[in-house]
């Protein structure tokens, strides 16, 4: 690609996916360009509708046959945020063909899937990178802070990732949750696995902090807060318990917990233990606390294709007010672009994302132990 020459980004997956997100993160990215949306030619016609959309919206051409998108040359980076169900074989096709990878997280529904990933990404020389927290001034804090030895030798860390989305309080009180062994669906209209769809933001953190490989996990998942996971017999809230090599400990929580439970999107926290000192890191640090003569925050009315808030699209049709207890003064608005420019940056300086393929598969494995943990109540080893 000569050197004035944009990146051209490929969109698959459209309304209720995070590409509502993405795309315009790529949008602000000056060195990319969007070409088009497009998605499997069997997809299912409520999901094309979903993808028409978001093109529609965009101004984009939908291209309904995944194959003649991918043959076009004007095509270098694919922004990937089909159902997860589908992304093993999608992602594999998609680095087959010569393109660069930007993943949805979770990278995919098992290890199985996630090491097709990892291995077409290799041999097809292509760049990866799954959406993370990573590039967040608070987890930016945190690295830089271990790399100069501030707390000495890491001994443990604890991470926090709650949203504060959803109408809590429907679910039944004493229910003990029955875990599954093995996560069969992933995409569900209502819900979503809240360990995979959020404890993987607190999994990819230890992982990246660490660099180091888990070697056991314990894991336990509840209900807690929603109705909806209930009926859908998922989890809204899980903790993980993992030992990693040379004797570290780490622990995290991951889950849903409702509108009201947050003055903003919810609680993001590290925790790290060394052998000289202690040091925690909160997203939300520092803000501004506002008091002003307006209507406090009321959630939105459930929608009936979102009730737990989790897509853009359904958030404005929702009409989902502002929380504005808390201004951020952080600079974690920014976060995001920094995620797209730095996968950029490894495309034209051909080198690895800090999470690529197949860091984020090692989150895959570490979350798919987890529930099997949960199921038998057993310690499950890791390879």
């Amino acid at each position: 690609m000569g050197n004035q020459e944009k990146y051209g980004v490929l969109l698959l997956g459209g309304h209720r996916t995070h590409q509502e997100n993405y795309a315009h993160l790529f949008v602000a990215e000056p060195r990319c360009r969007l070409i088009a949306c497009s998605d499997e030619r069997d997809t299912p016609p409520d999901r094309v509708a979903l993808n028409r959309g978001l093109a529609e919206e965009l101004s984009l051409p939908y291209i309904p046959d995944l194959d003649e998108a991918l043959a076009r040359d004007d095509v270098h980076i694919v922004s990937l945020c089909v159902e997860n169900e589908r992304r093993g074989r999608v992602g594999v096709k998609c680095a087959e063909a010569g393109k660069h990878l930007y993943l949805d997280k979770p990278l995919a529904l098992n290890s199985e899937d996630a090491a097709a990933i990892v291995q077409a990404v290799k041999k097809a020389g292509v760049r990866s990178q799954m959406f993370s927290n990573i590039h967040s001034p608070w987890a930016q804090a945190a690295r830089h802070a271990l790399e100069r030895g501030d707390i000495g030798e890491l001994r443990a860390i604890h991470c926090d990732v709650l949203f504060a989305k959803g109408h809590a309080g429907s679910a039944p009180i004493g229910r003990k949750r029955k875990e599954k062994p093995t996560v069969e669906q992933y995409t569900f209209i209502e819900a979503k696995r809240e360990m995979f769809d959020i404890g993987v933001y607190a999994v990819s953190m230890v992982n990246w902090l660490t660099q180091k490989a888990v070697k056991t996990v314990f894991g336990t998942t509840a209900n807690y807060f929603f109705k909806e996971h209930l009926a859908c017999d998922i989890e809204d809230f899980g903790t993980l318990m993992l030992t990693l090599e040379d004797d570290i400990i780490a622990t995290i929580t991951g889950g849903r917990m409702g509108w009201m439970s947050h003055p903003q999107g919810g609680i993001q926290k590290l925790h790290l233990v060394g052998t000289h000192d202690t040091l925690t890191l909160d997203a939300s640090l520092p803000h501004l606390k506002v008091f002003a003569d307006e209507p406090a925050f009321q959630p939105p009315q459930p929608h009936p294709l979102d009730p737990m808030g989790m897509w853009r699209s359904t958030q404005i049709e929702s009409g989902l007010p502002p929380k504005r207890l808390w201004i951020s003064a952080s600079g974690e608005g920014n976060a995001q672009n920094l995620e797209i420019q730095a996968f950029v940056d490894c495309i034209e300086k051909g080198i690895e994302s800090e999470m690529n393929a197949e860091m984020a598969a090692q989150s895959v494995a570490v979350i798919t132990a987890g529930y099997q943990s949960a199921a038998s109540g057993e310690v499950i080893q890791l390879e």
